[in-house]
């Protein structure tokens, strides 16, 4: 739903997933190629992995990366090539600022209504990303739960020091 979202907002996007089926395709248009490009649409799809270097090549390029799966290894992959990432829930991990693995996420519902009002606000926090508009950056998080949005702080696990 997020890579429609943004596709039907003129956006190019990459999506890598890791298994499609039928009621996939028949769901959520992007996916009708199975895990190929779709035609006449600018969304690419790529398999899934977590291996670090052909993350790298995946991703190298992009302007943001959303990883639902996989998530510490995409952070970490973002990080290493300066690209903003978000994880399964909204809040913007930035190269220069709090690291993925440096906090606690937070527990997410995998509810469908939940799942899908989330890929909507991560939608809407991408295009205000592009917009140069404020956005929400960890350790600030908003999560879906039952419906409703809430806003959090996530805890860090040990404080950060960076070296001049």
């Amino acid at each position: 739903m997020l890579a429609e979202i943004l596709y039907r907002k003129g956006f190019r996007v990459k999506y890598v997933g890791d298994f499609y089926t039928t009621t996939d395709s028949q769901i959520d248009v992007t996916l009708n190629g199975c895990g190929y490009d779709v035609p006449d649409a600018y969304i690419v799809s790529y398999p899934l992995v977590d291996d670090v270097r052909e993350c790298k090549v995946q991703v190298r390029g992009c302007d943001v990366v959303v990883a639902h799966k996989f998530a510490h290894t995409f952070s970490k992959v973002c990080y290493d090539l300066g690209i903003p990432f978000m994880p399964n829930f909204v809040s913007f991990f930035l190269p220069d600022s709090v690291r993925f693995w440096e906090v606690e996420p937070p527990r997410i519902s995998m509810d469908v209504v939940d799942y899908t009002l989330t890929c909507a606000l991560q939608a809407g926090e991408i295009v205000r990303l592009f917009d140069g508009k404020e956005v929400t950056i960890a350790p600030r998080a908003l999560v879906v739960e039952k419906g409703v949005v809430r806003e959090l702080e996530m805890k860090q696990r040990f404080k950060r020091v960076d070296k001049l």
